[in-house]
């Protein structure tokens, strides 16, 4: 699990007794950045995939409604969370976050009298159909970083939700539901796909290492083949025939931020990659039980600052520094633990000494 960068803010903050942050918050977000990667254990990034094809592909997701919703139901798009009420409850339902219940699941799911309803509030136009008016509470404009970056529509029981650009951040707009009558598609947007022409994938910008690279899916031929890293110092000649008509090999290179593949025949790509996780501001996220570790890291650079300028003696940054070092190691190590499940298993294996079979015969390890 990760967690916001603002607890890591308002820890240093606190700690250095500082009331306006808001001019070191860059450094900061560099620095925590460079902490995490220096941190580096099993956890601190995610294991991702992401699949190229030549026209890429929107990501898209649905919330099916079985019936109307009761009062204090809701739903989150991407972190916002949105309740059904009533016109009678406190506040008649014309809060930014609240829909207002109709007298069916359709008049909720498109309220064209009182505007209150929900692909109302997503869209903010009073009429939909027809693409006027605004609805000046709508949800839409109170939190335009994380709903306005996809499109909805609705019919009788299905608010469709679709990003907006071709690509893979599609596929981070998240989906949640507590309410019995409405069923998500996936915990997230799926489908979003780059775009992969002449050969090459830009590769995401929260790469941190690529792991492997394979023919996609969707490939017309030689699907879920694996691509193997080429280390010849003539790579445009690699695979191809003698006559330069053809580039046949399975193998890739990766220049900067390019990935370039080495056989003109595959029309789609998938790569599995270590990810930087980051908010909807694109700032880093910090794993869970780094945050002291990365907050000490900002501390000891925000005081060498004071130091090479000569305000502060050597003694304190070499304490910092200390301390960051000792806490990296603990993050580290606390990644490192095994869990209750892993440490059964190591359990098993040391007392039999032989691998231990399941009922089906399969060998647990």
């Amino acid at each position: 699990m990760h967690v916001n960068i603002d607890r890591i803010f308002t820890t240093v903050a606190r700690n250095l007794d500082l009331q306006d942050f808001g001019k070191y918050t860059q450094n900061w977000v560099e620095w925590s950045y460079e902490a995490e990667k220096l941190i580096g254990s099993r956890h601190t990034f995610l294991q991702e995939e992401a699949t190229y094809t030549s026209t890429g592909n929107k990501a898209t997701g649905t919330i099916t409604f079985t019936d109307n919703p009761v009062s204090g139901d809701s739903i989150t798009l991407n972190g916002v969370e949105l309740f059904f009420k009533n016109s009678t409850d406190l506040g008649e339902a014309k809060s930014p976050n609240e829909l207002r219940l109709g007298s069916t699941l359709a008049i909720t799911l498109d309220n064209t009298n009182a505007q209150y309803g929900l692909i109302q509030s997503l869209t903010g136009l009073t009429d939909v159909t027809a693409s006027t008016g605004t609805y000046i509470n709508a949800a839409v404009f109170h939190y335009p970083e994380s709903l306005n970056v996809v499109s909805y529509t609705v019919d009788a029981t299905t608010l469709t939700i679709t990003a907006k650009e071709i690509g893979l951040n599609g596929n981070n707009f998240t989906l949640e539901s507590d309410n019995a009558n409405a069923k998500v598609s996936s915990m997230s947007l799926t489908g979003g796909k780059g775009i992969y022409r002449n050969q090459q994938i830009v590769l995401p910008e929260n790469n941190v290492k690529l792991l492997g690279v394979r023919v996609g899916t969707g490939a017309t031929a030689s699907q879920h083949t694996e691509l193997r890293s080429t280390a010849a110092t003539h790579r445009g000649r690699v695979g191809k025939d003698q006559n330069d008509s053809k580039q046949r090999a399975f193998r890739y290179y990766v220049n900067g931020n390019r990935l370039n593949i080495q056989h003109d025949n595959l029309d789609e790509i998938t790569i599995v990659y270590l990810a930087y996780p980051l908010d909807m501001r694109g700032y880093p996220m910090i794993k869970e039980g780094h945050e002291t570790a990365v907050a000490q890291y900002i501390m000891w650079q925000m005081k060498l600052i004071e130091f090479y300028n000569g305000k502060l003696p050597q003694y304190i940054t070499k304490e910092l520094e200390k301390r960051w070092y000792f806490l990296c190691g603990k993050a580290r190590g606390d990644d490192s633990m095994p869990t209750s499940e892993e440490l059964k298993q190591i359990g098993n294996m040391w007392n039999t000494l032989i691998p231990v079979k399941s009922s089906n015969g399969l060998i647990n390890f």
